[in-house]
């Protein structure tokens, strides 16, 4: 693989920290991010309807011997660590904004379209037959799949008798659009994708397996809402009427490869296979039918030491881990097991947020734009990612360096202040921060409170650091408080727009709107800055409404630039580039940049011909 053979160059070499930088930073600069999963690079455009993400319909192409092996073994348990057992908020795959259950949620709900590829923005049906028909760029035509059936256990039939085994229709995907719109909903403000669904004017059900929808006006993005991470498709009947909620994980019913069997919280998630799955015989002609070829998959929560990690790799406990605290450990423990050490860059990404204007909640002490910007500048982001990731890291830009197609080349973003590597950059970097702050009246400033998460651990680790860059480049003094339950008193603090300044760990996002609109658009459910900007409002809008690919691209790069340069509300810091450590048994597995990809796990395998599959744990 293209990525793998850098990192080891990048290893061999011996580099100086500040080479080893150079080329951390210069990740995206050298390499496209396809390549880097081995996807095959420069061609992230070909055959794009225009403004929208890249469509096929060739999910996976097997060779004779592949399938050979899986033919072979089917069946068995993928067994790994990760943090998907957290359940931070609300088990509500419509009200949750937290990345680790997506995991689950993937692979349980379906969507209308998936991503088959997210490095590369490429879009294959799901639900639908086909990528929507697009007579006018208003208008998308939806012709759902006849054979579609939720999930049918004997509890499922215990629980919702009337959804176990009924066919999905046009309507649960109305309602399911729908309901994240309703103002009338109790939990109105909990829907974090509703802008997304506000661009709809009206959808009707033209029969029981097609939908019309029309938008307000031409949405370029509007087949990426289709596909998008929490893009599922659930039944009404699991819904609580009266509270417009299904916060309960025997809720958790849809049409997905996987069925629920398990969540324990932060001990472990089990899904086992959906032997009705809509879409088992896909890949029939292919020679691999009646998908998911595993019978289950099993997580559990990431201990706190990489020694318990290692252990429990080296024993094959467990096929697969990313969650190494020391990212280097994945290239030893590879290199002595004969296992494959990979690595993938990251949409997720440590940023702190401030509050730009006072709100109803709390007063910012931050309103001046040249303070933002002085602590932008003094905190170094190289550093950052060499104490935290041991190097590999990607900065943290308003869109993430792993989603190339839409982020500001690396090569633009190394030039600007805060972004600059060089010790004499820093240097002029730190310089230039101090005369901001101190002409800003920053020394006047009182202590005021950062509320960081404890999750992920390193944050929490991190914390004495962080601030004291923040005393040490600008004399700074600041209030730690520890979220003390991991996250969600911080995101809690960031709806209500009540967080002067927070440190803590984002989800990973796809589309240029994702990143964006939300977050930056007056009344984004994100927006929790409580900025009000009217240039930023209509470059969002017109983004929204460019279908030229290349055209949006370039007013992505404008509005990426206006952020840094005139707003600073969100201060990206760096994104780290996942070392995972996988036994060679596991076939076809599929690197992403964030949660919520699971139902790829419908094609993976567990090979019982491979030599490392010998003493594995039944």
């Amino acid at each position: 693989m293209q990525g793998s053979s850098y990192w080891e160059r990048l290893n061999k070499r011996r580099l100086s920290r500040r080479r080893l930088l150079v080329g951390a930073a210069g990740l995206g600069a050298g390499l496209a991010v396809s390549s880097l999963v081995g996807c095959g690079g420069g061609q992230d455009d070909a055959g794009a309807p225009a403004g929208s993400p890249a469509a096929t319909a060739t999910p996976f192409s097997f060779g004779v011997p592949q399938v050979q092996e899986a033919a072979k073994s089917r069946g068995g348990t993928y067994r790994y660590y990760s943090f998907d057992p957290a359940p931070l908020d609300s088990f509500d795959p419509h009200q949750t904004q937290f990345g680790p259950l997506y995991q689950m949620h993937s692979a349980v709900f379906s969507k209308l379209l998936k991503y088959e590829d997210v490095y590369e923005g490429a879009i294959v049906p799901d639900l639908a037959e086909a990528v929507p028909e697009t007579p006018d760029k208003l208008t998308y035509l939806i012709k759902i799949r006849p054979n579609i059936r939720f999930h049918d256990t004997e509890k499922i039939r215990e629980n919702f008798p009337q959804v176990a085994g009924r066919q999905l229709t046009a309507e649960d995907v109305k309602y399911s659009i729908e309901r994240q719109i309703n103002k009338e909903s109790p939990r109105s403000g909990l829907y974090y994708r509703a802008s997304q669904w506000e661009t709809v004017d009206k959808i009707e059900v033209v029969d029981p397996l097609t939908l019309r929808i029309t938008t307000k006006s031409p949405t370029a993005p509007f087949v990426h809402y289709l596909a998008d991470t929490n893009a599922f498709v659930i039944a009404k009947e699991v819904v609580d009427s009266a509270k417009d909620d299904m916060n309960s994980l025997d809720k958790m019913v849809g049409t997905g490869p996987f069925i629920l069997d398990k969540f324990i919280g932060l001990q472990v998630v089990k899904c086992v296979r959906n032997p009705d799955w809509f879409a088992k015989d896909d890949l029939a002609d292919k020679g691999l039918p009646d998908r998911p070829i595993i019978d289950a998959y099993e997580t559990a929560w990431t201990p706190q030491d990489d020694t318990a990690i290692e252990l429990a790799f080296r024993s094959k406990q467990i096929d697969w881990t990313g969650s190494w605290y020391d990212y280097t450990a994945a290239d030893r423990v590879a290199a002595d097991t004969g296992t494959w050490a990979e690595f993938s860059p990251t949409s997720g990404w440590l940023n702190s947020r401030t509050l730009v204007a006072d709100s109803d909640e709390a007063q910012s002490p931050l309103k001046d734009l040249r303070l933002r910007q002085a602590i932008s500048m003094a905190v170094d982001r190289h550093r950052m990612g060499e104490q935290l990731f041991r190097g590999f890291y990607t900065l943290g830009s308003p869109v993430c360096q792993a989603i190339q197609r839409w982020a500001l080349p690396i090569e633009e973003l190394t030039t600007r202040p805060g972004y600059r590597f060089t010790q004499q950059e820093r240097e002029e970097d730190q310089a230039e921060a101090r005369r901001l702050w101190e002409a800003a009246g920053g020394p006047a400033i009182e202590p005021f409170t950062v509320v960081y998460a404890g999750v992920p651990e390193y944050i929490k680790t991190f914390w004495p650091q962080f601030e004291r860059a923040l005393a040490d480049g600008l004399g700074l003094t600041v209030k730690g408080r520890l979220d003390p339950t991991g996250s969600t008193e911080v995101a809690q603090g960031w709806l209500e727009k009540r967080l002067v300044f927070s440190l803590a760990f984002d989800n990973g996002w796809i589309d240029l709107d994702d990143w964006l609109y939300p977050y930056f658009h007056t009344g984004g459910s994100k927006n929790s800055f409580n900025l009000s900007d009217a240039r930023m409002d209509e470059m969002l809008d017109r983004q929204r409404a460019e279908f030229d690919l290349e055209a949006r691209r370039q007013l992505g790069y404008e509005i990426q630039r206006y952020l840094l340069d005139n707003v600073v509300a969100r201060l990206d810091w760096v994104a780290p580039v996942d070392r995972t450590t996988l036994w060679t048994y596991v076939k076809n597995f599929k690197s992403t940049p964030w949660f919520g990809n699971h139902f790829h796990l419908a094609n993976l395998w567990i090979d019982q011909t491979d030599p490392n599959y010998a003493g594995r744990p039944a």
